[in-house]
C-alpha cells in the first residue's frame, strides 16, 4: 500500500476518493473519474497509486488513522465517561456521515482487493486498544464489574455481520443509521437514557 504523502495532489485524490467511494462503492468508480473529479491526470494518479484499490486501501487507512487519533484525544480528557462515550457516538456518526452499503459490500464481499483483510486487521488493533480502556474503565467503577470484557469482544466482533446483513440493512434508510442503531444499543441497551447530545 502507498502511504499518504503531503503531496497536495495525492492528497487531493485521497479526499475525492473517500467522497466517490464513500457515496458509490469502489467497483462503480473508475480511475478516470477519480483524476477527473480531482482535476489530475492519469499519469499524475499513476504515479502515487498503482491502481484504484490501492487508493481504496490509503484511503481507509487514512480514514482509520484520523478516527484512531481522534478516540485517544476523546480517552485522554479528563471528563466523566459518560462524556467520553458521548463523544465516541458523535465520531462514530461523523466517520460513517454519507457512507453506502455499496462500499460495505464491495470491502466485505471482494476477497481478491485484500480490502476486507485490511480492515479486519485495523480493527483487531483499535479493538485492542479500546479494550485496554474499557479494563481501566471497570476497573475505576465507570463499567459495570460484573460485566466480562469477552462477552463486549464478542459483541464487536458480531458487529461486522450486522452492518453487512443485507435483510437487517433493508430495515433503515441507510447504512449510517443501521451503525448508529447498533453503536447505541452497545452502549445503552434497549433502555432509555437521559442524555441525548449525540442525536444532535
Amino acid at each position: 500500500m502507498t502511504a499518504p504523502s503531503g503531496n497536495p495532489k495525492h492528497l487531493e485524490l485521497l479526499h475525492t476518493a473517500r467522497q466517490l467511494f464513500w457515496k458509490h462503492g469502489i467497483r462503480r468508480v473508475s480511475v478516470e473519474e477519480v483524476c477527473r473529479e480531482a482535476g489530475v491526470s492519469k499519469m499524475t494518479f499513476y504515479r502515487a497509486f498503482p491502481n484504484k484499490i490501492e487508493l481504496a486501501k490509503a484511503m481507509l487507512q487514512q480514514a482509520f488513522d484520523e478516527s484512531m487519533a481522534e478516540y485517544r484525544a476523546i480517552m485522554a480528557q479528563d471528563i466523566p465517561f459518560e462524556e467520553k462515550v458521548q463523544q465516541q457516538l458523535l465520531l462514530k456518526f461523523k466517520g460513517t456521515k454519507g457512507i453506502s452499503a455499496e462500499l460495505v459490500r464491495d470491502i466485505y464481499s471482494n476477497r481478491d482487493w485484500g480490502l476486507r483483510e485490511y480492515m479486519e486487521q485495523r480493527t483487531e488493533e483499535a479493538l485492542k486498544v479500546i479494550m485496554d480502556d474499557f479494563a481501566q474503565a471497570q476497573q475505576k467503577g465507570w463499567i459495570r464489574k460484573d460485566m466480562r470484557l469477552d462477552f463486549i469482544l464478542f459483541l464487536f466482533h458480531r458487529m461486522q455481520a450486522w452492518i453487512t446483513d443485507e435483510h437487517l440493512l433493508a430495515s433503515y434508510a441507510d447504512t449510517q443509521e443501521l451503525v448508529m442503531e447498533i453503536t447505541n444499543f452497545f452502549f445503552y441497551g434497549i433502555m432509555p437514557h437521559a442524555s441525548k447530545n449525540h442525536e444532535q
